[in-house]
């Protein structure tokens, strides 16, 4: 016993240990200060009816503010399209992010050039791409003559309740995928070109090797898409406030509210944050349960 503690004991004093924490513990502690303080602050306020302005008339009221939330029909107006938007961006992303991740894993030329083209949204300003997009999706736009092909009404987009919320999931896909492209090409790039050549050998065609090779071997990269993807689109607010521009979040009419500018515009514009807390912490409670279920299916698929 002695001796397991003296090799643990001098295991954890070795340099490169010591190094380790000292670059972990400012990310750690700035992690503390700016995201769990807050939070735990934020679920102390959800229990409050708390107000900006008249501070002095702070009290304690329970549960009061969450049953007031279900029976909010902005509110269950807003959840429902923050389900829906999650839904379809992250099937989106983790589709195309990985059929641009197999072409540009191949043996093609300027792949490099692409892999930068496509990546380079994600680094942009998503106020400057929304902004881009909603010049591109105005009436007679080249994006809405584009769509009318397939069906659909020649309108400025963004000032559409039926299409208001369709233009932020195209733009937050388009901006994201990038990112997740690199994710799945890091996880092809794991896999073995014997594999391949087996398969080949097999009499195994391409459509085939992506299906029975590159898909189960990059279901740990599938996993971490879908999880990234999912917390990501349950807080899309930037595309959403450059849409509305200076009408209220979630114009035209409510079409783009979701539980973000939900609680935004309560805590901020109306100045009630005990009821925005309560619904950040609705938000935060989806997410980590989500987060549990992706989890739990992750395991029982291995």
């Amino acid at each position: 016993m002695n001796k397991n503690k003296k090799k643990y004991r001098e295991r954890y004093k070795k340099p490169e240990v010591l190094t380790a924490v000292c670059f972990l513990l400012p990310a750690v502690f700035m992690w503390i200060y700016w995201f769990f303080i807050p939070a735990v602050k934020s679920m102390r306020l959800s229990f409050y009816d708390y107000s900006f302005i008249t501070p002095e008339r702070t009290r304690f009221i329970g549960l009061d503010n969450f049953i007031r939330l279900f029976q909010d029909k902005d509110f269950i107006k807003a959840l429902e399209h923050t389900f829906l938007m999650a839904a379809v961006v992250v099937v989106l992303i983790a589709v195309i992010a990985f059929l641009i991740a197999v072409l540009l894993d191949g043996n093609i030329k300027g792949k490099t050039f692409f892999r930068t083209t496509y990546y380079m949204p994600y680094v942009i300003s998503s106020v400057a791409v929304s902004i881009f997009f909603m010049y591109f999706f105005i009436k007679d736009g080249i994006g809405t003559r584009l769509f009318t092909l397939f069906g659909f009404d020649n309108t400025t987009w963004f000032t559409s309740t039926k299409y208001a919320l369709l233009l932020v999931i195209i733009i937050y896909v388009w901006q994201q995928i990038g990112f997740y492209m690199i994710l799945y090409i890091s996880g092809l790039q794991n896999i073995s070109a014997e594999l391949y050549e087996a398969g080949r050998i097999d009499g195994t065609n391409k459509a085939q090797a992506i299906w029975y090779i590159t898909l189960p071997l990059v279901k740990p990269t599938t996993y971490l898409v879908i999880t990234l993807g999912m917390i990501n689109a349950f807080q899309i607010f930037d595309q959403i406030a450059a849409i509305s521009k200076q009408s209220p979040l979630g114009s035209p009419a409510g079409s783009t509210s979701t539980v973000v500018t939900f609680l935004y515009q309560q805590s901020f514009s109306y100045m009630d944050m005990g009821y925005g807390s309560a619904a950040a912490m609705v938000l935060l409670a989806i997410i980590f349960l989500l987060s549990l279920i992706r989890m739990f299916i992750s395991k029982e698929g291995e």
